[in-house]
């Protein structure tokens, strides 16, 4: 009976059972005293700190500026006219070559007669002829001799001769070419001898005193001009002459949107010749601004036009512009009210509220470290 109690099989069946037992009892009884419990999960990581940028940094400081506006030009006679004839006929006198200084009625060129001055002659005898048939008419009337309505009939014919002689007199000074305008004879395209008909050019004058200097302005430009602003023009061989804004367009080109600008220059010695290319700069009023370099120019993230500057902190901070005049290297600015470090090197590499290290541009250019 013993034995089949401690078979092998049921000593094995036992042990498993008991070992079963004692791992789930393991569970169900709390850690040990010496555990420690689990850690609670780490945070985010902490950022990393932003590197100082190295940056070369300009003075920009607020002051009156002279503005100008700048054009390129030509000039213009401001009187250029041209003789023309009136009348028919050939050319028996000319009295002008080119170069020839002429006045305002001058004449330039004879007509041939064409039996105007017969027209003028046979006029003035029916004026005569009116005149005395008014008078001897005019005694009857006055004794009572003729009656007294008679007298206008009278008066009309005195009156229609005269403007007959006024007329012929007037077709006879055609033949009279004169000057329009004072200046000098640019052109005379005809000759003695030959046979014109009326509208025919005999000669152009051009008046060299006032001479204009004519360019063109954009559409931004054109609010800051106006007539009476001095103006200095600048020729090619160096010379320069003072004028005055005359004219200021109101009406842009239609290919080129551009607005037509005349200053008016003294020249009574002719001096400055027509269509000549020449630059005019207009003085404006001075203003407050302060001078950059071009290259210091950048865009917010907004499209804003404006500077970087390293502020007192040494941080750089974007400061918004409006351009009011350019030169060659650097363009004047407002929206800049105070003396500031207007980051001209590394500016596209940091952002609004970094850290910079500023070096002066002059300091950088030679190589030079910046003062503890």
């Amino acid at each position: 009976m013993a034995s089949r109690i401690f078979r092998p099989s049921h000593i094995l069946a036992v042990a498993l059972v008991a070992g079963a037992g004692f791992w789930i009892l393991s569970g169900q009884v709390g850690s040990p005293a010496g555990e420690t419990a689990p850690a609670a999960p780490a945070g985010p990581a902490a950022p990393a700190p932003v590197p100082v940028q190295k940056v070369s940094v300009a003075t920009a400081t607020p002051e009156q500026h002279n503005r100008s506006v700048i054009l390129s030009c030509f000039t213009q006679s401001d009187r250029r006219s041209i003789a023309v004839a009136r009348t028919g006929g050939v050319i028996i006198d000319l009295r002008v070559r080119r170069g020839s200084r002429v006045s305002s009625g001058d004449i330039v060129a004879v007509l041939s007669d064409e039996g105007r001055s017969s027209a003028v002659a046979q006029a003035a005898a029916l004026v005569d002829q009116r005149q005395a048939e008014y008078d001897s008419n005019k005694r009857l009337i006055d004794r009572g001799d003729q009656p007294r309505n008679n007298l206008p009939a009278l008066e009309a014919g005195v009156a229609a001769a005269k403007a007959a002689l006024a007329a012929a007199e007037a077709e006879a000074e055609k033949s009279n070419i004169r000057s329009p305008v004072a200046g000098i004879v640019d052109t005379v395209p005809v000759e003695v001898g030959s046979a014109i008909q009326p509208g025919t050019e005999i000669a152009t004058i051009v008046g060299p005193d006032p001479m204009l200097a004519v360019g063109a302005v954009s559409e931004r430009q054109r609010g800051l001009l106006q007539t009476g602003q001095a103006a200095k023009v600048r020729f090619i061989d160096g010379a320069t002459f003072d004028g005055t804004v005359s004219f200021v367009s109101l009406s842009a080109e239609k290919a080129t949107r551009t607005y037509r600008v005349e200053a008016r220059i003294a020249n009574p010695l002719a001096k400055i010749a027509d269509g000549v290319t020449c630059e005019m700069a207009v003085t404006l009023a001075p203003m407050e601004a302060a001078a950059v370099p071009r290259s210091a120019l950048v865009f917010s993230d907004r499209g804003e036009l404006g500077v970087r500057v390293a502020d007192e902190k040494n941080l750089a901070r974007f400061v918004p512009i409006s351009i009011v005049d350019d030169e060659r290297d650097s363009v004047w600015v407002t929206g800049i009210d105070k003396p500031m470090r207007v980051i001209v090197v590394g500016q596209d590499f940091v952002k609004d509220g970094d850290p910079v290290e500023a070096v002066s541009a002059a300091e950088a250019a030679t190589g030079m470290e910046p003062p503890a």
